[in-house]
């Protein structure tokens, strides 16, 4: 009986070890997929929405993304980031480069060891100029500059940043004339003179109404006044404003403002865009307690409102439906026009060249004052550049309205979305001759939206040894082989323009591997979640994958194991009962 007991106990050990359940998951919520950081990486660290975007939203696409490292640097091929300052470039030595931390003080990065070259972001110099003339190459790289002709299959273009510059009409592959005799209003800001500055302190009202309120009244709302401009507001700096403040208010009365006006802009964000731009009011110290428009952009949404402000009271309210859009993916950079037709009584909004909509049957436009003001409605970081109104033809193309690239024909499109095809022969004097099937004819540069060249007529660009993409400022891209860099001058030769000497100023970054992207390459990237509304799913090859989860009553393979006793070679061999 004494033997029976230890075996019955040993046998009893084994049987439990044997059948040890599989653990258990804790009760409560499903646990969370786990992202798969490798096959983000994959997919370049960023996810892109559908093809058609998200239903009920208006696609737009970006000109300017942002950098991941905002001072200059240097990017190698095998993937090191040096920051410090560029100091020359010559093609037998390579790029000059200076550091605190390197000895000597002065270092070569061969070129053909070099992947990007990024200057620090910052705005264009002062003695910039706007160009509305836009060229698509055949290769993807763009061009601004103002039309000059066309001729001997050369296209000459007048730019601020290279003189002219006579390009092979061989490897254009479309054309946006943006001809015009728009008469300039404004352009800047180059500096503080006749801008108003306030942060939504000092009461709000418009400035044609304090004199009708008693003198105690006007006496603190002028100091409120003073206290507001000395609070924190928009700051201009090298020709740019910026805000870090929510409720900061910029704004300015335009002298003089035609019937049918353009009013565009630069916006540049961090975080989320909440920005309120009032156009044609008489108040530059409220968006709301006015006479005039607000526009409101949004991440999401865009918004018009039209205010009224009479016998010391307000009122206001939505115009049209608001417009649903997806500014995320612009990545902090986007350009903005108004378009207003007082005769019309419509106003069409353009982002990146796009138009987004258009208000109709608005009656009739404010007329006592013409202010613009800049609100913004939130402490992320916010710049303004580039405001220029001016006036307008009064052309506004279709939103639908499609080009067409034929194989033999140039295809014109006009700004009333009609097309005429044929052959482009000439451009001089503001007028384009086109030879079609019903003869020669010529059209007014005024006219035109854009010309999409005959695909046969297009020719690759061919590459050459050490052949770089010079990205500019403000958008635009080129090829070019970079034969010197001194005193702040370029010089390079092309198959697209021959020789030329730049601006280096106009330079944002060198992509020296010739790569024909407009989007630089991110230093440190990281994990953007793909902006999809409930209910509607990603592709299959953009679903971002998830690690296994334990299912409740299925161990994985992973966690499974078994206690083993070695049973004592002594002891004696005792049959288990069936």
């Amino acid at each position: 009986m004494r033997r029976v007991i230890p075996i019955f106990a040993l046998l009893l050990v084994v049987a439990i070890a044997k059948a040890v359940p599989p653990p258990r998951l804790a009760k409560g919520p499903a646990p969370v997929p786990v992202p798969n950081i490798a096959l983000a990486k994959q997919l370049n660290a960023r996810f892109i929405p559908p093809k058609n975007g998200i239903p009920g939203t208006v696609t737009i696409p970006s000109k300017n993304p942002r950098r991941a490292i905002m001072e200059e640097h240097l990017l190698t091929r095998s993937g090191e980031t040096f920051r410090g300052k560029f100091l020359g470039y010559d093609p037998a030595q390579g790029l000059k480069w200076s550091h605190p931390d390197f000895l000597p003080k002065v270092i070569h990065f061969l070129p053909n060891r070099v992947s990007l070259l990024n200057f620090k972001v910052g705005p264009l110099p002062n003695h910039a100029k706007h160009h509305n003339c836009q060229i698509e190459l055949s290769n993807g790289d763009t061009i601004a500059g103002d039309l000059v002709r066309m001729e001997n299959k050369k296209l000459i273009l007048n730019t601020w940043y290279a003189g002219e510059l006579a390009i092979n009409t061989a490897h254009i592959k479309s054309l946006k004339p943006g001809f015009s005799s728009a008469k300039v209003f404004f352009e800047g800001p180059k500096n503080t003179k006749n801008w108003t500055f306030n942060n939504g302190q000092n009461g709000g009202l418009p400035l044609r109404m304090i004199p009708q309120l008693p003198l105690e009244q006007q006496r603190q709302l002028k100091e409120r006044a003073a206290q507001a401009a000395k609070g924190p507001t928009w700051k201009l700096t090298d020709g740019v404003f910026e805000s870090t403040t929510s409720n900061s208010m910029v704004g300015r009365q335009m002298k003089e403002m035609p019937a049918r006006s353009s009013t565009e802009f630069d916006v540049e964000w961090t975080g989320s865009l909440n920005l309120y731009v009032n156009f044609l009011t008489d108040s530059l110290t409220s968006y709301s307690m006015c006479n005039g428009y607000c526009l409101r952009l949004t991440q999401s949404y865009i918004y018009l409102y039209r205010y009224n402000f009479n016998n010391n009271a307000g009122r206001g309210g939505r115009v049209g439906n608001n417009v649903r859009v997806n500014l995320a993916s612009l990545q902090g950079n986007a350009h903005i026009a108004l378009k207003m037709d007082a005769k019309k009584k419509t106003i069409a909004l353009f982002i990146n060249d796009i138009l987004i909509q258009k208000w109709e049957n608005l009656g009739d436009f404010p007329s006592d004052e013409n202010g613009l003001l800049f609100t913004s409605r939130t402490t992320s970081r916010m710049k303004l550049s580039h405001i220029r109104v001016t006036d307008w033809n009064g052309n506004l193309p279709e939103a639908n309205a499609k080009a067409k690239s034929e194989p033999k024909n140039d295809y014109v499109l006009l700004n009333n979305a009609d097309h005429i095809t044929g052959e482009l022969t000439s451009i001089a004097d503001g007028k384009l001759q086109l030879k079609s099937d019903f003869g020669e004819m010529a059209i007014g540069l005024e006219k035109i939206g854009v010309i999409h060249r005959a695909t046969e007529r297009v020719k690759a660009i061919p590459t050459t040894t050490g052949m770089a993409r010079a990205i500019f400022k403000g958008g635009g891209s080129m090829a070019m082989n970079i034969t010197g860099w001194k005193d702040g001058k370029v010089t390079a030769t092309s198959p697209i323009f021959g020789e030329a000497s730049f601006d280096a100023e106009v330079f944002q970054s060198i992509d020296f591997t010739g790569k024909n992207t407009r989007q630089v390459s991110n230093i440190s990237p990281t994990i953007k979640p793909m902006l999809i509304e409930k209910g509607v799913r990603a592709p299959l090859q953009l679903r971002q994958r998830a690690l296994p989860v334990p299912r409740p009553g299925k161990v994985p393979q992973a966690l499974r194991f078994e206690l083993k006793v070695r049973p004592d070679p002594k002891a004696p061999q005792v049959k288990p009962r069936r």
